[in-house]
């Protein structure tokens, strides 16, 4: 039986291979700023984004894009500014959400654009 990070990585993996088939530019996968981290950061016409993946047991009672919280929220856009600021990124910028559900023989990924902003607090 997987763990809970082997399940991880399978779903981020999976989400990596939908993304390039959608054309967007892989620029970093688990990037980390101090203890904050940013599961895939990716380009994409004049977009950056954001990815936090989530990935559950089809069997799990609360949906995966469910699970993100409100500090985690603040904790990847705190992140994302320091990269933005350290790369001088000029583009736009998105938040998305990947949510991935499996069983043993199959994934079904839901992505959610624009899943969340930054806020002035």
């Amino acid at each position: 039986m997987k763990t809970s990070n082997q399940i991880g990585k399978d779903g981020e993996e999976h989400c990596i291979s939908y993304l390039i088939k959608n054309k967007y530019k892989i620029l970093e996968q688990n990037w980390r700023y101090t203890r904050c981290e940013i599961d895939i950061i990716a380009q994409i016409n004049n977009y950056i984004v954001f990815f936090e993946v989530k990935t559950r047991k089809s069997n799990h009672i609360i949906p995966p894009e469910i699970s993100i919280s409100k500090g985690q929220e603040k904790r990847i856009i705190f992140a994302a500014n320091h990269y933005i600021k350290k790369n001088k990124i000029d583009s736009e910028v998105r938040f998305d959400i990947i949510a991935i559900t499996h069983n043993n023989k199959s994934y079904k990924l839901k992505h959610i654009k624009d899943a969340f902003y930054p806020t002035l607090n």
